[in-house]
């Protein structure tokens, strides 16, 4: 049997939740959001495979990252998503039964397409995809700068994501090449219709990474509720969609 993934936990009672990070940071990022959703859950945090407290650990793509997820949490009642990992989420949802998803940021498709305007153009994500070629970690901070443009506190988003950016262990070069290729060619649209779970939809309303637009996709896919927080870009929980997200994830409906 494959050894499960190490985790951070948060609370003692209430609906077993997984929470995911996205591209670039480790589960540190989102403490703020974990330690909220401790006092009305019970939330086991994964980092992904090469991040944080895995970043020892690999998955052959990204099947293999989600079967690692589920295995590590397998009787989730809620999986909770941010960016890249609302994606693994999203897959997740699509293959067992949960009672709720959450997607933070995030999108079925991370690229636009002729059929999808809700995501990054090719030509945003192919600078920044060479930029990452030349310096894994310099893109790491240009990512920051992004998800913090439109924000109404952007200084802090920027600060919060520049302090984990040195701090060890860092992500490995794979895994963040890895999270790249998926964010490209990854797309679940049509896997948003085999989900049970009832679906939250969380956007910054200001967002720059995922147009807040594929919320409105969501709900008419998937009867999503979707929340825009004003003045947050792509870590609304920064600008108060924390206290939605704990509700709803308290809430036994």
């Amino acid at each position: 049997m494959t050894e499960l993934l190490h985790t951070r936990v948060f609370g003692e009672r209430g609906p077993l939740v997984a929470l995911l990070h996205g591209w670039g940071w480790d589960g540190r990022l989102m403490a703020p959001l974990a330690e909220a959703l401790g006092g009305r859950a019970r939330v086991v945090q994964p980092d992904l495979p090469g991040y944080g407290l895995n970043a020892d650990r690999d998955c052959t793509d990204f099947e293999d990252c989600v079967d690692q997820l589920m295995a590590t949490v397998p009787d989730a009642d809620v999986v909770v998503g941010w960016s890249l990992g609302g994606l693994l989420a999203l897959r997740w949802a699509s293959l067992v039964p949960l009672r709720k998803l959450a997607l933070i940021g995030a999108t079925p498709r991370f690229m636009q397409a002729f059929d999808w305007p809700h995501g990054m153009s090719a030509e945003r994500f192919d600078a920044f995809a060479d930029a990452f070629d030349d310096a894994p970690m310099k893109a790491r901070t240009r990512f920051a700068a992004l998800s913090a443009l439109g924000d109404a506190d952007a200084r802090q988003v920027r600060a919060t994501m520049a302090g984990l950016v040195e701090q060890p262990p860092l992500p490995s070069r794979q895994a963040l090449d890895r999270g790249l290729h998926w964010l490209h060619h990854v797309d679940l649209r049509e896997a948003v219709h085999g989900v049970s779970a009832r679906v939250l939809c969380l956007h910054g309303a200001e967002d720059r990474v995922v147009d807040a637009a594929a919320c409105d996709w969501m709900s008419s896919a998937a009867g999503a509720h979707c929340v825009r927080v004003p003045g947050a870009a792509h870590l609304p929980w920064l600008q108060g969609g924390v206290a939605d997200l704990c509700e709803w994830v308290g809430a036994d409906d």
